[in-house]
């Protein structure tokens, strides 16, 4: 509906800016480092995304296409609404946090506010095969195994297993029963669930 408003800051709030626009004043939650950005009575140009729920329809400003559009990929991690998905925008820089997916670093996703380990698996699991069209620099060094001549499905589930906290001995395990059961033509984010799930 919206793509950018570009009008005079009128007031800063905590986590929120009101955006003048042709006489009408557009309330926008953004970021800490945006809102830190923009000064009162400064004209701006801020991405938007229209956000409608059941009981609320909200605003919320960007600004960089980067930004929102990493905000856009938060929102498709399972458990992960608009005020979640802005918090950890709020908590690292979107290049910094895309590297940290990319990479399966849950020890650092870890660090950000509201973030447990299940979700940082979540992160990796459901957004580490959509990032790279954000962040191409990152994607060869994220992906640099798939070049190599020993590098296949399995050997990558365990690489990313072992990233993830497990033993080199339980990831190479949980990697062969995985592409046992599924098939190495199986999507890689459906391998890595499988392979996360308790076993009983």
């Amino acid at each position: 509906m919206y793509d950018f408003l570009e009008g005079t800051v009128a007031e800063l709030g905590a986590g929120q800016v009101v955006l003048a626009v042709g006489g009408i004043g557009f309330a926008l939650q953004v970021t800490p480092s945006c809102q830190a950005s923009l000064e009162l009575n400064q004209i701006v140009k801020l991405r938007v995304h229209h956000s409608v729920s059941e009981h609320a329809q909200s605003l919320f400003g960007f600004a960089s296409i980067l930004e929102r559009s990493l905000f856009r990929r938060l929102l498709q991690v399972n458990g992960i609404g608009p005020q979640s998905a802005l918090t950890l925008l709020g908590s690292l820089p979107p290049e910094d946090m895309m590297r940290a997916i990319l990479d399966a670093d849950t020890a650092a996703l870890i660090k950000l506010k509201g973030v447990g380990k299940k979700t940082a698996e979540r992160l990796v699991v459901e957004l580490r095969d959509h990032l790279q069209d954000l962040l191409p620099g990152a994607t060869g060094a994220s992906r640099s195994s798939s070049t190599s001549p020993d590098s296949g499905p399995e050997t990558d589930l365990a690489q990313v297993l072992c990233e993830l906290g497990h033993s080199p001995a339980e990831a190479a395990r949980k990697a062969s029963q995985t592409l046992d059961a599924l098939g190495a033509e199986t999507d890689f984010q459906d391998l890595l669930r499988h392979a996360l799930r308790p076993t009983s």
